[in-house]
């Protein structure tokens, strides 16, 4: 089984996401998009709980150390608004 790393990083999973909290408890995300910015990654993800809006979605930063990745939430409003603008840009892209 695909660690969530890997996981995000396959461009053919279509299965949703599931990553542990620090209580042990466990959240499930649907993937919308892998993002690559400069020489970082980055996923938006959308928390599939019930009371979570459509258009609620996060942004993670993939943190690679050595053989190690990890998911960091992106808390920087700039590189936020710089994935969302290559998302789109990607949505224009494969609409034509």
């Amino acid at each position: 089984m695909k660690n969530v790393i890997e996981q995000i990083l396959d461009e053919k999973n279509t299965k949703n996401i599931q990553i542990p909290g620090r209580n042990g408890e466990v959240f499930t995300f649907e993937q919308v998009a892998l993002i690559h910015l400069d020489e970082a990654s980055y996923t938006i993800l959308h928390p599939l709980a019930k009371d979570v809006l459509p258009d609620d979605v996060l942004v993670f930063k993939i943190v690679f150390v050595g053989d190690e990745a990890s998911l960091e939430l992106e808390e920087d409003e700039e590189v936020i608004e710089e994935c969302f603008q290559e998302y789109y840009s990607l949505l224009k892209k494969n609409k034509k």
